[in-house]
């Protein structure tokens, strides 16, 4: 045994500190444990290697460890003989015993149209390492099944197990019981919603065949719906004669009136300019679930932006529903542009949604003189395409974890005009094929008790021979790009890239810190122009009895240019929930 010993006499700091660390670290390696272990049979290479470990309990858990992955090689008889700790050595003697497999795993006991469902096939097993693991999914995947289908007290087992010569021998039975189904929903509570809306939404319609995936995804799914919450958790009750469905439902605000007012610096002459934004959200106003959206913002420069959207879902009592919206800016005195847009969707089992649309834009420059800005064209664009959009998060208006993805694509004819370089008062028309993709991908993931991480992506590009600055996209400002003025940049591909963290206070309240950065490119121009701006910031969005108020403060660099605490993007919200 090592002893440590003071230094006698008078000694440095240095020493002393020295020889504390070195009494620490001799102590912590003597209480470490070595497992050594020996086989009697053919084991892994790896548990034959000595390994230290921080206690015996460790040690003992990592040969533990080692049996069960014997188990997954068929060795089902394989375990601990002894297992000796003597100083710091713990020494175990593993039995290996005989390897099993399947000589035959019959499904004869599983209906025809269950093992076409789960994929079972009898020779997959057939000669093959017995795993429990294998074994406990592949009946775990029946039984799933079997309560998919109306089945909630089915049972599985492995029935008239023997051995044989060439292995154990075993027939997978499968009793479903009796085939259940949903009598009625009943809904306790206070919330005025349609019941075929809420039927469609949850999957589950009266009559329908009870199914287990669909109960278990009730939280989730009722969750999403902004305008209801759950005064408690639902539940099935079964009967002789009889299964009904309680849900606990109460109103929740979900509609609401959103005000922000941007203040914007003007580097050039001092000035403080306003901008205003206000956003107006009506949620089931008409019991059915829709959504009407109508967002007005005042920009500088006299700049106008203004879009109209409504949303019904579940027409008819289908899964189709249809998506309008109209949506008109106005540059100043330079241009005007004009977007219509119609979408017919189809909502998918878990929520997600499928949807085909067409897109018809038009922007031309205003004025009546023939002559028209540089980089300015008449546009004409008619699209199709297609679009998915998922959404999985906790709390949709102050998430800690989930995530949401949103897809678009579509192509179509455009039709450009643009004066005759040799004669004013003519134009030039062009027609071509355009193509163009955007995509918006947020993940919130939860840091601690109240924090939360979240990472967003969204992009999009125009792919054409010849465009133009009025139909590009439009950049900057609280929606997407902080510290840079609203609707300053036009691109023709763009990529934004967020980090940010959030305090979660309370439901709806929070304070966060962030940073967006950017890429873009304008091919519109004669030479292209591009570059990658970057803001960030502070913000908090906190609730009142009277609504939500929220504040930003940003800061944004261009063309690497430095930072500028006088050109700071301050924005004030309010939202209002009714």
């Amino acid at each position: 045994m090592r002893a440590c010993l003071s230094p006698p006499g008078l000694v440095t700091f240095r020493t002393l500190l020295l020889t504390t660390c070195l009494c620490a670290l001799t102590r912590a390696e003597a209480q470490r444990t070595v497992l050594v272990m020996t086989a009697d049979g053919p084991v892994p290479k790896g548990a034959l290697r000595a390994e230290r470990f921080d206690t015996p309990p460790e040690a003992e858990a990592r040969a533990e460890a080692w049996v069960k992955n014997l188990w997954t090689q068929g060795a089902l008889e394989a375990s601990l003989d002894t297992c000796i700790l003597l100083n710091d050595t713990l020494r175990c003697a593993l039995h290996r015993g005989p390897d099993h497999r399947w000589a035959v795993l019959s499904g004869s006991g599983i209906p025809h149209d269950m093992a076409g469902r789960t994929r079972f096939r009898e020779r997959a097993h057939a000669g093959k390492a017995i795993s429990p693991n294998r074994t406990v999914k592949l009946l775990d995947d029946l039984l799933r099944d079997a309560e998919d289908h109306g089945h909630p007290f089915a049972s599985v087992r492995l029935d008239s197990l023997r051995s044989t010569g060439d292995g154990l021998l075993a027939t997978v039975h499968v009793d479903l019981g009796p085939l259940v189904r949903i009598d009625s929903v009943v809904v306790k509570g206070t919330a005025r919603i349609s019941p075929r809306y809420l039927h469609q939404h949850i999957g589950i319609r009266p009559g329908d065949v009870y199914d287990e995936s669909l109960i278990l995804a009730l939280d989730r799914r009722i969750r999403e719906l902004p305008f209801v919450t759950q005064r408690q958790r639902p539940y099935v009750l079964f009967a002789p004669e009889r299964t009904k469905l309680y849900l606990f439902l109460e109103p929740r605000r979900a509609s609401s009136i959103n005000g922000i007012l941007g203040v914007l610096p003007d580097a050039a002459t001092g000035r403080v300019a306003f901008t205003g934004d206000v956003d107006l959200r009506l949620r089931n106003a008409l019991r059915r679930g829709e959504s009407i959206d109508l967002n007005w913002r005042s920009l500088k420069d006299r700049t106008q932006d203004l879009k109209v959207r409504t949303a019904v879902p579940f027409l008819f009592q289908t899964p189709f529903g249809i998506d309008l919206s109209l949506k008109l800016f106005r540059r100043d005195t330079s241009f005007l542009e004009v977007n219509g847009r119609g979408a017919l969707q189809l909502a998918l089992r878990q929520g997600d949604v499928m949807s085909v649309f067409v897109n018809s834009k038009s922007s031309r420059a205003l004025g009546r003189s023939t002559t028209l800005l540089p980089g300015l064209g008449n546009v004409k664009l008619l699209t199709y395409g297609l679009g998915i959009e998922r959404q999985r998060f906790d709390y949709r208006l102050n998430p800690q974890r989930g995530h949401s993805i949103i897809l678009e694509g579509s192509a179509g004819n455009k039709e450009s005009r643009v004066p005759d370089p040799n004669d004013n008062t003519l134009t030039v028309t062009t027609r071509s094929l355009q193509v163009q993709i955007d995509g918006h991908v947020v993940v919130h993931w939860a840091l601690g008790r109240r924090g939360t991480v979240r990472l967003a992506a969204q992009g999009g590009a125009m792919i054409n021979d010849r465009l133009f600055l009025n139909e590009l996209y439009r950049l900057g400002g609280i929606r997407n790009l902080r510290g840079v003025d609203e609707a300053s940049i036009y691109a023709s591909s763009f990529a934004i890239g967020t980090l940010e963290y959030r305090l979660l206070l309370e439901e709806n309240s929070n304070a966060f810190v962030f940073v967006d950065q950017a890429w873009w490119e304008d091919r519109s121009r004669a030479e292209p122009l591009a570059d990658d701006p970057i803001g960030f910031g502070i913000g908090t969005n906190f609730e009142t009895k009277a609504g939500i108020f929220s504040l930003t403060y940003a800061l944004g660099s261009q063309f690497n240019n430095p930072f500028d605490l006088r050109d700071g993007k301050v924005h004030f919200g309010f939202t209002s929930l009714f």
